[in-house]
């Protein structure tokens, strides 16, 4: 995974068959969502599908929980998908409560989040 730093805070990212998969570290506060807007919104990942993985994150603030939305959203409307992928319990919990888990798959792993974007190709990944 390569990593990219953005306002100080560190991103681990990698493309995968039409994919971005992108990993937080630490607290998702408003500071570090802003950040990783920036990356995720940059030509660096100009992928079909975003694949958040959320398993090295302590915490997400309500700044995440917007953003998780709005992105959503924007990729809904360019006929992409937001798949969220290792959330600590925490963040699953909330997620729940929040009902986006309607809307964003939870997965825990790559070959779970592949799966749930393109269940023919996930044969293929081993």
């Amino acid at each position: 995974m390569r990593e990219a730093t953005i306002s100080s805070h560190r991103f681990g990212y990698t493309l995968f068959e039409g994919s971005a998969i992108v990993r937080p570290e630490g607290g998702c506060d408003e500071d570090r969502t802003e950040a990783l807007a920036k990356l995720v919104n940059s030509p660096l990942l100009c992928a079909k599908n975003l694949i958040l993985d959320l398993s090295r994150v302590d915490y997400v603030e309500s700044p995440g929980y917007r953003w998780l939305v709005r992105q959503m959203q924007l990729l809904e409307s360019d006929g992409k998908r937001l798949v969220i992928m290792g959330a600590p319990p925490s963040v699953e919990r909330a997620i729940k409560l929040l009902r986006l888990d309607r809307k964003l798959p939870l997965t825990k792993d790559v070959k779970e989040a592949l799966a749930v974007l393109d269940p023919e190709h996930s044969q293929l990944v081993s």
